[in-house]
């Protein structure tokens, strides 16, 4: 009887170990990878939006990537929004290139999609990333002012009773042909340095574009201070800079500074 006993009781443990060692083996053969998918900037999404993430090996590059998990969000009301896709750890090599694709989608349409390689898991890539995604709309509407602010450097007297500044935005992806994007004047300039504010009406900003600021303070038809030369009025600007990311440059004194 005490050997029955002594017989069972081992095979119980027994049982319970290899049910374990299974147990633990299985779940170490999965992974997961998390992170976001976002835009430049918070932004609505339309009713209806899926959101797809994939986990991709990318490793050849002459052959098409095979994907390895994904993760779909249905009905995404917004961007930023969070990702988990799981996957077989057993896939997994070390010698391998692991990347993120993600993409929005409306219906058919493709409205935003990752341009950027974001690499994981392996070569020193961490196991969780953020995915960062671009509009395929090459314009995106501003719905805030274009703050910004104009210093001088040269001369620490302010502009004088009656001055006026004239401010332009300008894309000048065609040289030939430049288009004022947006504009504002205002008077009663107490003293450098001078903060405005562009309209945001109907302004269309372009990742592919470039822009240049236009800056002038008058009185009456003289020109007191400018921008005289291109490569100081060049700006860079993401989608719809707003108060956290103010347009900032010098104006020059137009007599020590003339336009070229």
């Amino acid at each position: 009887m005490t050997v029955l006993v002594s017989r069972l009781l081992v095979a119980t443990v027994l049982a319970v170990f290899l049910g374990t060692a299974v147990a633990c083996d299985s779940s170490g053969s999965s992974g997961a990878i998390t992170g976001e998918v976002r835009f430049a900037r918070e932004v609505a999404l339309p009713e209806g939006a899926v959101v797809t993430v994939r986990l991709l090996d990318t490793s050849l590059a002459d052959a098409s990537a095979v994907e390895l998990g994904r993760d779909v969000i249905e009905n995404a009301d917004r961007l930023p929004v969070r990702f988990r896709i799981e996957y077989d750890r057993d896939r997994i090599s070390d010698r391998a290139e692991y990347t993120l694709s993600a993409d929005v989608r409306h219906g058919d349409d493709l409205l935003y999609v990752n341009d950027t390689v974001h690499p994981v898991l392996t070569r020193g890539a961490s196991r969780n990333s953020d995915v960062m995604v671009v509009s395929t709309n090459p314009f995106d509407t501003c719905v805030e002012p274009l703050p910004g602010e104009l210093h001088s450097s040269f001369r620490d007297e302010d502009p004088p009773e009656g001055a006026v500044l004239h401010v332009r935005l300008v894309d000048v992806t065609e040289p030939d042909d430049p288009v004022v994007v947006t504009q504002a004047s205002r008077g009663d300039l107490d003293g450098f340095p001078i903060k405005f504010e562009l309209p945001h009406e109907g302004v269309r900003i372009s990742r592919h574009h470039r822009y240049e600021l236009e800056a002038e303070i008058v009185v009456g038809d003289e020109v007191l201070y400018h921008i005289p030369r291109a490569e100081w009025r060049r700006t860079v600007l993401p989608h719809c800079p707003n108060a956290d990311l103010r347009l900032v440059n010098d104006v020059f004194p137009a007599d020590e500074f003339p336009e070229e």
